[in-house]
């Protein structure tokens, strides 16, 4: 049976539906043939959300009572709010990533919804293990906020019956994290990573990602966690080389970790003068530093999923897209 086929006729919610996940997955639902409420506490967001074939829905996902309104009559909800930078206090990450979560459970059994998809992130198994790790490894924590909460957020998911997807790096046009934020960086002349640029990336395009969560949605087991990312074996250093090819410079910067941060001191303290997020900041050479990577198999294996697109055509679609919105020459 093709992937979504089950989904036609159903009822689904996601949450985060104006982000670049969420809107991806609405338009994927939508096309599917499910009647979608798209979920989001942002006013701005529903332009993406009813473009992207769902209803629009204002509520906060820390919000119980409100959570509890958006899902009614939800056959299934997939999770996907979250707060996603490494920037910030920890207090709001809990009060997002950990409280909303527990919001969004707690209203999807009061809804009745038979299936809640949490979406988490490989982030959970941290930076530092070289090898391959398997999808029961122990969530790491590491005083990151956006590492922490979301850990603790897949160990509740996981704990009470969610079936939980854990995205790699996930890009493709219109992601803010892996192409706009390094593109400006590096039109900027600023892209840089932590020399000799090592660290592994864990790859996944965004329509590879949201097959995966329409399979768990399908198929998946609650209470179990799949990994998607594409398995290519790819260093941060070649992938920010080729966004830098495209914002002008020849490639990435390599610099000593140090240095980097040092640097990344001076951004953080312009932009607090400015009273804005910092472009770079030392947290963010964590998530550039990876040593290992991390099993898919259980994905493949259990939902049937296929990652379709590699990262030379992934960046060539996404190449595409920049072009298109004027965004590179």
């Amino acid at each position: 049976m093709a992937e979504g086929a089950e989904l036609r006729g159903r009822r689904i919610a996601v949450t985060g539906a104006g982000g670049f996940i969420g809107a991806a997955l609405c338009r994927r639902l939508a096309g599917a043939g499910a009647g979608v409420a798209g979920i989001d506490s942002d006013p701005a967001a529903r332009p993406r959300i009813e473009a992207a074939g769902a209803t629009a829905v204002a509520a906060d996902v820390t919000d119980r009572d409100a959570c509890v309104r958006a899902l009614e009559g939800a056959d299934a909800v997939v999770h996907a709010a979250a707060l996603v930078r490494e920037h910030g206090r920890m207090e709001e990450f809990v009060r997002v990533n950990v409280g909303g979560t527990v919001a969004v459970l707690d209203a999807a059994a009061a809804a009745g919804a038979g299936r809640v998809v949490h979406v988490s992130s490989v982030v959970v198994y941290g930076y530092d293990a070289p090898g391959e790790l398997d999808e029961d490894a122990p969530r790491r924590a590491c005083g990151i906020p956006y590492i922490d909460t979301k850990s603790a957020s897949d160990r509740i998911a996981c704990d009470r019956g969610a079936v939980v997807v854990r995205p790699g790096d996930v890009y493709g046009p219109a992601s803010e994290q892996w192409v706009l934020r390094p593109l400006r960086l590096a039109q900027a002349r600023q892209l840089a990573v932590p020399a000799p640029g090592d660290g592994l990336m864990l790859p996944v395009y965004v329509d590879d990602l949201v097959s995966a969560i329409l399979l768990a949605l399908e198929r998946g087991e609650p209470g179990r966690a799949y990994t998607a990312w594409s398995g290519e074996r790819v260093t941060f250093g070649d992938y920010f080389d080729r966004i830098a090819r495209l914002g002008g410079m020849r490639a990435a910067r390599r610099l000593p970790r140090g240095l980097l941060a040092l640097a990344a001191l001076g951004m953080e303290a312009y932009a607090a003068l400015r009273r804005r997020p910092p472009a770079f900041s030392r947290r963010a050479i964590t998530f550039v530093s990876r040593r290992g990577t991390v099993s898919n198999r259980r994905a493949v294996e259990e939902l049937g999923w296929k990652p379709e697109v590699d990262l030379a055509q992934g960046l060539e679609r996404t190449e595409a897209w920049l072009r298109g919105e004027g965004l590179v020459a």
